[in-house]
């Protein structure tokens, strides 16, 4: 992305108080359902007795440490780093970008809630939620589109690959 898009795209949020609280609001919102959900999943899988229960969590927790080692070596600047303009939500991180571990985590979770849980809308919704997300990290600036899509994608893939293929 060059920096003229960048700015354009990410401006309204970052010159509005308004909309800047909008979309901070927004990543909360998400953020917290989505984490929320889990361990409400988990709890049901408990309750019920249901073995896939270890699967549920070893394939987030196993995904999760991958992907943040992988993360760390990358250490990729974040668009505001690299374009030298504030975010448009709280957030001072430094490097650690690509790929995104807030939509990587929201998609793993939700492709973990289609597989473990008897109602496939949990996690349905929680993948649109994890869309959202991505565009909400890229519109505040914290995050290149690059980096959302390969998170989403590394999500979706490595909760497949611990229910389907393993």
């Amino acid at each position: 992305m060059k920096r003229d898009s960048y700015i354009r795209m990410t401006e309204p949020f970052r010159q509005s108080s308004g909309l800047g609280r909008v979309i901070n609001l927004l990543n909360k919102i998400c953020t917290g359902i989505v984490f929320g959900a889990y361990p409400c999943a988990l709890g049901y899988l408990l309750w019920t007795q249901n073995w896939i229960i270890i699967r549920a969590i070893l394939v987030p927790l196993l995904s999760f440490v991958v992907l943040s080692a992988f993360r760390y070596l990358i250490n990729r600047p974040r668009p505001y780093e690299h374009f030298n303009i504030p975010p448009a939500i709280d957030k001072n991180t430094k490097g650690k970008s690509f790929p995104s571990r807030h939509v990587f985590s929201a998609s793993v979770i939700g492709t973990t809630c289609l597989f473990a849980l008897p109602v496939m809308w949990i996690g349905a919704a929680l993948l649109v939620l994890a869309v959202a997300l991505g565009v909400i990290r890229v519109l505040s600036g914290v995050h290149y589109v690059s980096d959302v899509l390969v998170g989403y994608a590394v999500g979706v893939l490595s909760a497949v690959i611990g229910f389907v293929v393993l």
